[in-house]
């Protein structure tokens, strides 16, 4: 349980924070406000010099693993544009599905440098992150009460 609450922290905060370093970026700028979360990220948990080092090298490292799949996701988009114009169904399913399984992978991509970068944090980091994602959840709530968590 305690466990799962952790991930799930992890997880929220994470994704406000980094999710623009490795979305299907097309622009500098999207890059700089994706480096702009992790940097306020990291002042937000008072990360150590060492920790700064380690977490870039994470976020960098799965940012380069994602390229080749941010690229071929932004090959299916046209793709599915394109079958939409001819309005070819059988196309269109088949490359939702596509679509869908590069999404999976960035996903993957991006969880495992989330949880490499969770390992790098202190109880009280990990503790605070927890608080921080809580936070971020009742402001959604408050905000959308129809969602679920």
């Amino acid at each position: 349980m305690q466990f799962s609450r952790k991930l799930a922290a992890w997880t929220a905060v994470a994704t406000l924070s980094a999710a623009g370093l490795f979305a299907a970026e097309t622009t500098p700028n999207q890059h700089r406000r994706g480096q702009h979360r992790l940097d306020q990220f990291m002042s937000n948990l008072n990360l150590s010099d060492t920790q700064r080092t380690q977490v870039k090298s994470i976020f960098q490292e799965a940012r380069q693993s994602a390229m080749p799949i941010r690229q071929q996701l932004r090959e299916t988009r046209k793709s599915l544009h394109a079958a939409i114009k001819t309005d070819n169904t059988a196309q269109i399913q088949q490359l939702a599905g596509t679509e869908g399984s590069e999404f999976g992978q960035l996903a993957a991509v991006r969880s495992m440098a989330f949880a490499k970068a969770y390992q790098k944090l202190t109880p009280d980091q990990k503790s605070k992150l927890e608080a921080m994602a809580q936070a971020r959840h009742e402001r959604h709530q408050r905000h959308n009460p129809t969602a679920t968590s």
